[in-house]
């Protein structure tokens, strides 16, 4: 059951966004409170807001990349786009996002949920040769890269009707 409303719980997942905390990230109370207004559904809450938010970078914050990703998802849905982390389908049609291992050295797992997101979202402009192309930074605690490759490359022959 969604702790979400549900036009929220559509795109954001039925629950409150959990972001890493590292040893330099945002400010866990700064972004708590923006997450709050956008989960409130907050009508006074703009996307010029949502771009123009800066948080104090402080020791044990939030993942910078985590809530980078997050707020870019937010953005798109007040636009009236679909964020990113809507409702996931795997390659093979079935309803159930992908999961991929967390490792010590790995992919972004902010960028490589945006790259993800935009095709489980359709998006129209998003190729074949894109998915395959796309270089992700190698972090600390990243998702799995051979899984995250394997999973791209599937995306991609989907794409192609393969």
């Amino acid at each position: 059951m969604s702790d979400l409303p549900a036009r929220l719980s559509e795109h954001f997942g039925p629950r409150r966004p959990v972001f890493d905390t590292v040893l330099r990230g945002f400010h866990r109370g700064q972004v708590s409170a923006l997450v709050d207004r956008v989960l409130a559904d907050d009508p006074a809450l703009t996307a010029e807001e949502l771009r123009a938010t800066e948080f104090d970078v402080v020791l044990r914050g939030y993942d910078r990349t985590q809530v980078a990703a997050y707020l870019e998802q937010a953005v798109d849905l007040r636009e009236g786009g679909t964020a990113a982390h809507g409702p996931p389908a795997s390659p093979d049609g079935a309803a159930e996002p992908p999961e991929f291992d967390v490792v010590m050295r790995g992919f972004d797992r902010g960028q490589v949920a945006v790259l993800v997101g935009r095709y489980l979202a359709g998006d129209a402009s998003l190729t074949a040769e894109e998915l395959r192309a796309t270089e992700f930074d190698v972090v600390l605690r990243g998702f799995d890269r051979t899984q995250v490759t394997a999973y791209l490359e599937q995306a991609a022959n989907r794409l192609q009707g393969r």
